[in-house]
């Protein structure tokens, strides 16, 4: 490490927006000392001699390391890596496009719950959640007080929660790995996706990828894709009133009567005849 207290190595390039207790006073009743995003490309580092506050760094997406105490961690997308106040360390960019939420806490108050006495890196479902809380509060300053106010204080709360959230343990790393590559085809359901596709978000070969699929899910990668497709769509069909056709390219099926044919393989029903008798 660095002979000096901090030293940062930041691009032109990497965005990153932050504030603190004394702008925001409800972070300063709950002990949290800073917050902030960071997209991080080309050159990203920082390394200190001897932080005075808790860390809690969330990678949402593309990787980062940290080095600390002769250990060297890769932080991953989905990834949460907590580190005490007064120890050596540095973390920074692995992969271009490193996306981070971080938050600082007061060292002097009780975290008990939340940090232990050495660095604890964990898979967590909520780093996507704390970037969003964290960027709702830093653009809650724009809007018109009242109103600003409001969700500054809601999304303060929503940090709270993120941050005291328990970490399960019970999930194994690849059984988290995979619920995320199809978190994202779930927000993508009209792409076509390959299991070359869906194995490079993991990463792993397609094969590799096909069998975790028979593992936890009890079919191929393709067929679960197909299954989050149709009870999607079914949803929908129930929910609003848009045309079958509409609903059939939402899903991945622009031609509508491949997509009836798909619906009924899967339900025994057309899509109309779903709709009318559910």
């Amino acid at each position: 490490m660095n002979d000096k207290q901090e030293k940062l190595m930041i691009s032109e390039k990497t965005h990153h927006e932050f504030t603190d207790h004394s702008k925001v006073m409800s972070l300063e009743e709950l002990g949290i000392v800073q917050c902030g995003i960071a997209t991080c490309r080309e050159e990203f580092s920082i390394y200190r001699k001897n932080q005075q506050k808790h860390m809690l760094l969330y990678t949402v997406r593309g990787k980062g390391w940290l080095e600390s105490e002769g250990k060297r961690y890769v932080l991953e997308a989905g990834s949460v890596i907590t580190t005490p106040a007064f120890i050596e360390l540095g973390f920074g960019i692995e992969e271009e496009d490193w996306q981070i939420a971080w938050v600082f806490l007061d060292a002097s108050r009780d975290w008990t719950d939340t940090i232990e006495n050495q660095i604890c890196y964990s898979l967590t479902p909520v780093s996507e959640v704390i970037y969003a809380a964290i960027l709702a509060m830093l653009r809650s300053s724009s809007l018109p007080i009242d109103l600003g106010g409001v969700i500054g204080r809601r999304a303060v709360e929503q940090i709270e929660l993120l941050i005291k959230a328990p970490i399960s343990l019970e999930k194994t790393r690849n059984r988290t790995r995979i619920e995320r590559v199809f978190e994202l085809v779930q927000r993508q359901l009209h792409k076509d996706w390959t299991v070359e596709q869906l194995a490079a978000q993991f990463p792993c070969s397609e094969p590799h990828f096909h069998r975790l699929c028979q593992r936890f899910y009890g079919h191929s990668p393709k067929a679960h894709v197909t299954r989050m497709r149709m009870e999607y769509a079914s949803r929908l069909l129930l929910s609003t009133e848009w045309s079958v056709q509409h609903i059939g390219e939402i899903v991945g099926y622009p031609n509508a009567a491949n997509f009836s044919t798909r619906f009924k393989a899967w339900s025994s029903m057309t899509p109309r005849r779903y709709r009318a008798e559910k």
